[in-house]
């Protein structure tokens, strides 16, 4: 092929990686074989193959996007579930200590910390402003973490994540 090397920069130029560019060519062959009954003469032939290689460029971009869009979905599912996991053993400290805090803090902390509601909608359903809200969350959290840090000790400073409060000689409220 007299013009391979024409070819092979102009789908460099695009992508910047020689290895890419051998395939994106060999797929743009591959492609124009199979549409050779649309090939036209001679002296077009050039300019309908650049037009073959763009389509196989904007192919492959649209690959790497998918592709990408896929291991973004798979890492966000595998976080999500690691996170099922460790919200499970918080919860089950949430819910000996919960009960000792006021019942609004108790609300909202339930919601929007174990329900994943947003602050400014549990606000507007518990009669408060999303700004109120947010500084009665902070502050609960912080009541939390005093009360959790009591009854889970060190295991409360390494953020429950080997927790196992039922048997803990302390227990809520104990001593």
């Amino acid at each position: 092929m007299a013009h391979r090397s024409r070819f092979r920069a102009f789908i460099s130029s695009r992508l910047g990686s020689d290895a890419e560019a051998d395939d994106i060519l060999q797929n743009g062959l591959v492609k124009a074989l199979r549409r050779v009954d649309e090939m036209p003469g001679e002296e077009k032939l050039t300019a309908w193959f650049f037009q073959v290689l763009r389509n196989t460029l904007i192919d492959h971009a649209r690959s790497r996007k998918a592709s990408a869009r896929r291991e973004e979905s798979w890492m966000m599912h595998q976080t999500l579930a690691a996170d099922r996991e460790t919200h499970a053993v918080i919860c089950a400290c949430y819910d000996a200590l919960l009960p000792q805090l006021k019942s609004r803090n108790a609300e909202l902390l339930r919601r929007v910390e174990l329900n994943d509601e947003a602050v400014a909608a549990v606000a507007t359903e518990l009669g408060m402003t999303p700004d109120s809200a947010s500084v009665a969350l902070h502050r609960a959290r912080n009541t939390l973490r005093q009360l959790l840090e009591q009854f889970c000790g060190d295991c409360a400073r390494n953020a429950c994540l080997d927790c196992d409060c039922e048997s803990s000689p302390n227990g809520p409220g104990k001593s």
